[in-house]
C-alpha cells in the first residue's frame, strides 16, 4: 500500500507493450464491490479465498505486469504461483514515506490507524523482501523506477 504498485505498474506495462492488471481492481470488478466491502461482509478469509482465485487466473495472462494487492505476496501458494510465472519486483518504501502516501483514517480495512499500519508494515516486509528484484521507491519518480525496472529485466 502506498509504494507505487498500480502508478509504476500501469508505466511499466505501457513502456513494455504489455497489458496491466491491477490485483485488487480485477477482484473488485468480478465481485462488483470493493474490497473494504468483500472485508466487512466476509471478512478476511474469504476475500483470501477470492484473491488467490484471481491470482490464479490473471497469472496465466501473457505480457502483463501484474500489481498484486498488499497481502497477496504474504501466502505461499500465491508467491510460488508469483515466482513460476514472473518476475517479482518488491517496490521498497520506507514506513515513514508510506504514511506521507497513504490516507490512515479507517477507510482501508487493514490500516485503520497508525499503529495497526505500521505493525502491519513491520509484520509483511520480510515475505516482500523474498522478491526477486528489490527496487526502492523512496526518493524516486515513478518514471526512473520503471526505468530501474526494465533495466534490471534486460541484465538478467
Amino acid at each position: 500500500m502506498g509504494a507505487g504498485k498500480s502508478t509504476v505498474g500501469r508505466r511499466l506495462a505501457k513502456k513494455l507493450g504489455w497489458n496491466f492488471i491491477d490485483l485488487d481492481e480485477e477482484i473488485e470488478r468480478r465481485e462488483r464491490q470493493p474490497i473494504s466491502e468483500i472485508f466487512r461482509k466476509n471478512g478476511e478469509p474469504h476475500f483470501r479465498t477470492l484473491e488467490r482465485l484471481c491470482l490464479r487466473d490473471v497469472c496465466s495472462s501473457s505480457k502483463a505486469v501484474i500489481a498484486l494487492g498488499g497481502g497477496t505476496f504474504i501466502d505461499p501458494e500465491n508467491r510460488d504461483l508469483a515466482e513460476k510465472t514472473g518476475l517479482t519486483v518488491w517496490l521498497k518504501v520506507p514506513f515513514a514515506k508510506l504514511v506521507d502516501r497513504v490516507k490512515i483514517d479507517g477507510t482501508r480495512p487493514k490500516f485503520p490507524d497508525q499503529e495497526q499500519a505500521e505493525s502491519l508494515y513491520r509484520t509483511r516486509e520480510p515475505f516482500y523482501a523474498l522478491a526477486k528484484v528489490h527496487v526502492s521507491t523512496d526518493d524516486s519518480t515513478p518514471e526512473t523506477t520503471v526505468d530501474e525496472i526494465i533495466g534490471v529485466v534486460r541484465n538478467s
